[in-house]
């Protein structure tokens, strides 16, 4: 049987992953930042371990689980754990940029670095949850867009080390998919409008009330297991993507930036995001 860690796996596309590849007879590592967290499953062969992807020592130990379970073997990881940040750059605290990095980008390659060992044993693979916004930043989002284009860095540059061990490192990019990190993003906009002074207030009000009606309604958006199938994918096929877009606007979304020139199509995204035509 073979096994697999997923980060990040309480809900939404975490979640869904589990149950994927639950259903395909892997042995999952679920990994939450608390036990109470635990997926929605029961599914044989699911094990749910404490994992704060911003703290070393938690790493650490359910790096040396996995191993004395695994016998030192883990054949894929799924990194997946992320946290949004959203707000004008002039408005976001430098605490809460930092905090987004730290979960989004710098566990990632932390729960990666101390897996790899396992990983090349086995001559296994490595999936990031990136998002369309790896590939396309819009406005009053700047901590959670960084963090995702800095993943799709830490990627590329990865699967170029791993070739002569042939462990293969892939990314998927999902665009907007049903889960619980919109209601999140809500409630950090919120924080950042409180915070704001009179002046950015009528600098950035209209335009904000308007993001905040596009992330509203992007809580009806589509199935995250539509991610898990891109996942299960990247674990299984013969010869892995480099990426996977996935959901309605991913692949159009990222063409058209490179046909657009930048000032029309920073426009263009600041006219959809504070909703208008």
């Amino acid at each position: 049987m073979k096994t697999v860690l997923i980060t990040g796996t309480s809900a939404g596309i975490g979640e869904a992953c589990v149950h994927a590849l639950a259903d395909e007879g892997w042995r999952v590592f679920a990994g939450v930042h608390h036990e109470a967290d635990a997926p929605r499953t029961d599914a044989a062969g699911v094990t749910t371990l404490a994992l704060d992807v911003t703290s070393e020592a938690s790493i650490a130990a359910a790096a040396a689980r996995i191993e004395q379970e695994t016998g030192g073997r883990l054949d894929a990881l799924v990194n997946n754990a992320g946290i949004p940040g959203a707000g004008p750059v002039e408005t976001v605290p430098v605490e809460t940029f930092r905090a987004v990095i730290e979960t989004n980008l710098i566990g990632q390659f932390a729960v990666t670095q101390a897996f790899l060992p396992q990983l090349r044993a086995s001559g296994g693979r490595i999936v990031f949850v990136s998002s369309l916004g790896g590939r396309v930043a819009f406005p009053y989002a700047s901590p959670y867009h960084a963090s995702k284009f800095g993943l799709e860095a830490l990627a590329e540059s990865l699967r170029a080390e791993m070739v002569k061990f042939d462990v293969s490192v892939s990314l998927v990019e999902p665009a907007s998919m049903a889960t619980e990190i919109w209601a999140k993003g809500q409630a950090s906009l919120d924080e950042a409008r409180e915070r704001m002074t009179t002046e950015q207030r009528a600098i950035y009000g209209e335009a904000l009330a308007g993001f905040h009606e596009q992330l509203v309604s992007q809580e009806d958006s589509e199935d995250p297991a539509k991610v898990a199938v891109k996942v299960v994918e990247a674990l299984s096929a013969r010869s892995p993507s480099e990426r996977y877009p996935v959901g309605r606007g991913a692949r159009t979304v990222t063409a058209l930036q490179g046909l657009i020139p930048d000032p029309i199509f920073d426009r263009i995204k600041q006219r959809l995001l504070s909703g208008g035509g």
